[in-house]
């Protein structure tokens, strides 16, 4: 089987690309890959997705493309839950991973999941030793 790839963005409106944001595309594609690897019948996405639509639709604030892949997001989290993928409790705490990631890293530096436990240091980056650091006394 041969898939068309269209010359133009895919958009779910006539306003815009599809995509604003590389993760909109990565949240995209992971419902689609796990469709096609036989985990769950297409009817079975769009019941948990419309669900999602109805229990929280957009909000004034939102742009079209924003209320959409928000609604996505929850509905593929709620589908690999479903499909014992992973837990809830999980995504709370990967979740809450990157959130304090992103409480950690500098302005304009790039979100790393390590600078949840920590922040980087300003400037420098040294990769982890894996030798013991000799300390000698001060004379």
């Amino acid at each position: 089987m041969t898939t068309h790839v269209s010359e133009q963005p895919l958009s779910p409106s006539a306003e815009g690309p599809a995509f604003d944001s590389p993760w909109q595309a990565q949240a995209f594609s992971l419902v689609v890959h796990l469709h096609r690897s036989g985990l769950f019948a297409w009817q079975d996405w769009v019941a948990i997705f419309s669900a999602v639509i109805q229990e929280a639709p957009a909000t004034a604030e939102e742009s079209v493309n924003d209320a959409y892949y928000r609604q996505w997001l929850l509905a593929t989290e709620r589908l690999v839950a479903s499909l014992g993928l992973t837990t809830a409790a999980a995504i709370a705490e990967r979740t809450e991973a990157w959130r304090q990631a992103y409480l950690n890293t500098p302005h304009g530096q790039a979100v790393a999941l390590s600078h949840a436990s920590c922040p980087p240091t300003a400037g420098h980056h040294h990769p982890p030793r894996h030798t013991p650091v000799a300390i000698s006394q001060a004379h």
